[in-house]
């Protein structure tokens, strides 16, 4: 079975993408933000190993040491951190959690048949917003609050790879209102506000043959399951069924 990168580091990729964007749009209200706009997007957001939320100022202190790029970039603020959750939690139906069961299916037309099933399932992401005073961190949450109350923000992509293939698959926003909080520290200069941002993520999942097995013999990368040679059209009880030479027989739409 040909796999999809099963880390899920696609989501995180996608949500990154989406920050970028985001951080291209922003307006500059507090010379903080002016410094924090002109440098690199890598410099002034970065994702954190774990959940933050009991270990900010830890999380803070490692970025600091972060010694990549400019010097002295990682020791200005503000600075975003980002961290997701590692459960797996299936979407519910109340969401449209749809998972599906194998089947056969081509990725583009005229090409290779694999087989094809999707998963749905909630992701959440910590954002942390830390700045050296309230205006600037308050400025940064209300702009990226904004970005994703815009409808058409609601929705990302993540892209998966399959062989030689790039498969997008959909990621929403589950609400457009993002709650911030303040989170207390003893460091009397810092302001510190976090989120958490739900996800409800689709993750396609394919299988091709495995080596030994059957395949179309094609030069796809991976080879899809042998082609059909014929097909028969009968009626049955009023329907129209087509009956396919390897006996799969589907009831015709």
């Amino acid at each position: 079975m040909a796999e999809l990168n099963g880390s899920f580091i696609q989501q995180k990729e996608a949500f990154g993408w989406y920050l970028l964007d985001w951080f291209n749009k922003l307006y500059t209200d507090t010379s903080a933000l002016q410094e924090f706009r002109a440098r690199r997007p890598a410099q002034a957001m970065q994702w954190a190993p774990s959940r933050m939320l009991d270990k900010v100022e830890s999380m803070l202190a490692q970025y600091r040491k972060n010694e990549n790029g400019e010097k002295g970039a990682t020791t200005k603020l503000p600075v975003i951190l980002l961290a997701t959750d590692d459960d797996f939690l299936g979407t519910g139906a109340d969401w449209g959690g749809h998972h599906t069961g194998f089947e056969r299916v081509q990725i583009f037309e005229g090409g290779s048949w694999y087989d094809y099933r999707q998963d749905m399932h909630d992701r959440r992401i910590q954002v942390v917003v830390i700045a050296s005073d309230g205006d600037t961190a308050k400025s940064l949450a209300a702009q990226l609050s904004a970005f994703m109350q815009q409808p058409h923000r609601r929705y990302m992509d993540a892209k998966y790879k399959f062989g030689q293939y790039e498969v997008p698959a959909p990621m929403q926003l589950e609400t457009k209102r993002i709650d911030w909080m303040k989170i207390e520290t003893e460091q009397k200069n810092l302001k510190i506000l976090a989120a958490d941002v739900a996800l409800k993520c689709v993750v396609p999942i394919f299988r091709a043959p495995a080596e030994g097995e059957p395949n179309d013999g094609s030069t796809n990368v991976p080879p899809g399951y042998p082609v059909v040679q014929g097909v028969l059209y009968q009626q049955h009880m009023g329907h129209d069924f087509k009956h396919l030479v390897d006996g799969d027989e589907r009831l015709l739409e």
